[in-house]
């Protein structure tokens, strides 16, 4: 029986690419020194999230993954917006029925954003499944996805996205970095 995989080589301070911080620490799962390389999958063979909570009494997990989507978002309801004019020309081109024509577009307008985060959240799962195997862990884990947008991101734009990703993977907590200690699953202190 191996002696377990320390994840302490793992705990940093959570942050966006550009910098912007989180108060609170995660384990880092992708990047060459994330629990992804060290449990041997290659770079590129999947994506995955940024970082992970894990509390084994509550056998529960929470993917968190960072992102700057002010520029998707702003765009996607701006395509909404256009769509929803009675003279848009995909419903023109399909008269028979605009309606129809408009929710196939929005679902494809979105479709980028959300197959994102659904190959993240599948990515992630692997890697933890991998990680517990190794760690001898046997019992089954409540995977949770939490999204920590940039902190000046529209609270709006925060609801639109939390509605499109509704049914990906249940209901997905969307939060920025300014509030996101009311959604953590547990607060990983600087030992």
């Amino acid at each position: 029986m191996s002696e377990g995989i320390d994840l302490e080589p793992f705990k940093q301070l959570m942050q966006h690419s550009d910098g912007e911080c989180c108060k609170f620490f995660g384990y880092k799962i992708d990047e060459g020194n994330g629990l992804r390389a060290h449990l041997s999958f290659n770079e590129g063979q999947m994506s995955q999230a940024d970082y992970f909570l894990i509390d084994k009494d509550s056998n529960k997990v929470q993917i968190i993954e960072l992102t700057d989507l002010t520029e998707d978002i702003r765009d996607c309801i701006i395509a909404e917006s256009i769509l929803s004019e009675d003279n848009a020309s995909f419903a023109k081109i399909l008269e028979t029925s605009p309606k129809k024509a408009r929710k196939i577009i929005q679902r494809r307008i979105w479709a980028e954003v959300i197959a994102e985060f659904k190959n993240k959240w599948m990515g992630s799962i692997a890697i933890l499944e991998r990680y517990c195997r190794k760690d001898n862990y046997t019992n089954d884990l409540n995977y949770q996805m939490l999204i920590i947008l940039k902190s000046n991101t529209d609270p709006k734009e925060i609801e639109v996205l939390r509605n499109k990703l509704i049914g990906m993977i249940g209901r997905v907590p969307i939060c920025n970095t300014d509030n996101v200690e009311l959604l953590l699953l547990t607060k990983l202190s600087k030992k």
